[in-house]
C-alpha cells in the first residue's frame, strides 16, 4: 500500500483532486465505516460513480459528477 503524506510526498496545492486522491489512495472502499485502510461509500459525494475494473461504462457527461 502507497503512503501519502500531505505536504511531504504530495503536493497538496488545495484543490479537491489532490484531497480526494489523499483521502482514497491504498485503501479499499468498504460499507462500513472509513479507518486506516479502508474507505466507507457513505464518505462519498452524493453523485459518485465507482467503476469497478473490467466494468462496462457508458462516456455521458454529467457537470455536476
Amino acid at each position: 500500500m502507497p503512503l501519502v503524506v500531505p505536504g511531504i510526498n504530495s503536493k497538496g496545492s488545495g484543490d479537491q483532486k489532490s484531497e480526494w486522491m489523499n483521502k482514497l489512495v491504498g485503501k479499499k472502499l468498504s460499507e462500513s465505516a472509513s479507518d486506516s485502510t479502508n474507505f466507507a461509500k457513505t464518505d462519498l459525494p452524493k453523485e459518485t460513480r465507482v467503476i469497478e475494473p473490467g466494468s462496462m461504462v457508458t462516456q455521458d457527461h454529467k457537470p455536476d459528477r
